[in-house]
């Protein structure tokens, strides 16, 4: 019996390397877009530290100053959450990149391990085949055998 041989196991094998370099790929692109919605969060916070900060000297004793340079943080905060925005969807189209290659390359896997089943099961009804045919073999010879010692057989 000839043991099993996928004659495309190599490029399954490659399939599998690339299925998982997509999953590392995929994952740090989540753990970036994470990042950046962190980012963005921590400024948004920022802003409304700054807009509180702003409402409570409005309503003190006005200090002109000091209002302009918390309105001016303000803006400046509305400059870099805008700019965070920017970069969240950056991320997310990096993300959604990685996500369509991933199910591509896992698509890939899986068709070719299909097709690896397919001729593993043509392969095991080959073989219970040549079982069959080799015991089929074995027992007429038995039998064979049997009926002509029964008989008188050979005389040597």
């Amino acid at each position: 019996m000839k043991k099993f041989a996928f004659e495309l196991q190599g490029v399954l094998d490659i399939k599998e390397k690339l299925e998982g370099q997509a999953r590392v790929d995929f994952g740090v692109a989540r753990a970036k877009l994470t990042a950046e919605e962190e980012k963005k969060e921590t400024l948004v916070r920022q802003r409304s530290g700054y807009e509180e900060e702003l409402k409570g000297t409005m309503t003190g004793r006005l200090d002109v100053l000091e209002v302009n340079r918390l309105k001016s943080a303000v803006n400046v905060m509305n400059e870099r959450i805008r700019v965070q925005d920017t970069a969240v969807k950056r991320a997310e189209r990096q993300l959604e990149s990685a996500r369509i290659k991933l199910n591509r390359v896992v698509q890939e896997r899986k068709t070719i391990e299909k097709l690896r089943e397919k001729k593993f099961e043509e392969y095991m009804k080959e073989t219970d085949a040549e079982e069959r045919k080799l015991v089929d073999e074995l027992v007429s010879y038995r039998y064979t055998a049997a009926a002509k010692d029964e008989v008188g057989g050979y005389s040597e």
